[in-house]
């Protein structure tokens, strides 16, 4: 299984390397949605982490994109800001769920959900 990890901030994605990568057998990195629609092309990782305030491109837009190319490709949405309207701007790109980065720990538990 592959994880496609973006954050503009390298220390962020370092960090969600560490809590999440010996999950999966390969960690791709992305520092902006432009690239991230670029590496999930190339290596279609099974999950994605997409921060939403990003230099290039968004992560919303990125998220939009990524669905269009792929409709079944899982992307939770993790950011800073947790008000209504980024959440409802995320499912409504195609999300799977938005996390926020205050409380990194529900992450686990949607890769691989209890049955």
């Amino acid at each position: 299984m592959k994880l496609l990890i973006v954050d503009d901030y390298p220390k962020i994605r370092a960090m969600l390397k560490s809590m999440y990568g010996f999950m999966f057998d390969e960690t791709i990195e992305a520092s902006d949605g432009t690239e991230a629609i670029e590496l999930y092309k190339k290596h279609l990782p099974n999950w994605v982490l997409m921060d939403v305030k990003m230099k290039q491109m968004d992560g919303i837009t990125a998220t939009q994109k990524i669905k269009q190319f792929d409709k079944n490709a899982k992307i939770i949405v993790v950011t800073l800001f947790e008000d209504s309207l980024t959440k409802e701007n995320a499912i409504s790109a195609g999300a799977y769920e938005l996390v926020p980065k205050s409380d990194l720990t529900k992450i686990g538990d949607l890769f691989f959900p209890a049955t």
